[in-house]
């Protein structure tokens, strides 16, 4: 394709993060655009023609979170909000440039969940506009602990400054997972090809209660199973070509998530 300057929507996120990393790491130049550096960029409202002479667009950014964020009743209309705010602003700038671009969907997509709604509406959008899809099966990586953060980081901070393991659920839900440089090699090697529409993940259920287990006995912490059933759509990915390339498996991820918690909880104990 020879893209030589990539414009990063959702840049500061975990699949962001590792996205433009891996791409500064093949020669490629970066430009990052998330709220989190600031208000000035705030998508929902920032005008984008500025960026118009890149190659290649990556829409990542999005009003989401794990599973206690995307779950509060008190977060929906916004989470609503927000998202159809960034996908008139963000898809009219990709319609007017007529940009090769990229959207970040997930396995959740459902219109039975307002998060689910508005990726149903990206997907809707992008096929629209020609674009390119990935459908995440959940990425996971090191995340600080907060509202937004995601079920691995939060197991693994758990069992490390609690020594147990408390489940919203029953834990009988089932995942994918996949880490995050798997996904942000990945991410280019679709952009690279001739695929409009992968499904992003590694192929291997988990049950979040065997998920916890795990981490419980590397951790040698108790698990408390919750008594609330947990959202679960288990549906196969169909569309995974055999270019697709993860090399970290499950263990060896929860291990480097492990071991950067441990460091992030012997600075916050230091402060």
């Amino acid at each position: 394709m020879g893209v030589k300057r990539n414009l990063v929507l959702g840049g500061s996120g975990l699949v962001g993060k590792g996205l433009c990393a891996h791409l500064e790491s093949i020669g490629e130049e970066v430009i990052n655009i998330d709220i989190k550096n600031g208000s000035q960029f705030d998508l929902r409202v920032m005008d984008l023609m500025p960026y118009a002479g890149v190659d290649f667009v990556w829409f990542l950014a999005w009003d989401v979170g794990g599973a206690k964020y995307l779950t509060q009743s008190k977060n929906l209309l916004n989470i609503l909000k927000n998202n159809t705010l960034l996908c008139e602003r963000v898809f009219g700038f990709l319609e007017e440039t007529a940009l090769p671009f990229m959207f970040a969907t997930t396995q959740l997509a459902d219109p039975n969940n307002t998060y689910g709604i508005t990726k149903l509406l990206g997907e809707e959008w992008t096929r629209l506009l020609g674009g390119k899809t990935a459908r995440f099966w959940n990425v996971y990586g090191w995340e600080e602990p907060g509202e937004r953060s995601h079920v691995i980081p939060d197991l693994v901070i758990q069992a490390i400054t609690q020594k147990r393991i408390s489940l919203m659920t029953t834990g009988e839900e089932e995942r994918q997972f996949i880490y995050m440089e798997d996904c942000a090699t990945n991410l280019v090697l679709i952009r690279d090809s001739m695929e409009t529409e992968v499904d992003l993940t590694n192929g291997e259920w988990v049950k979040i209660k065997d998920l916890a287990a795990i981490v419980a006995q590397k951790l040698d912490a108790e698990l408390v199973l919750g008594d609330v059933k947990g959202y679960n759509k288990k549906l196969d990915p169909t569309k995974t070509p055999a270019f697709l390339n993860n090399k970290i498996n499950l263990d060896e991820g929860l291990g480097k998530i492990i071991e950067q918690a441990k460091e992030y909880v012997l600075q916050q104990t230091s402060l």
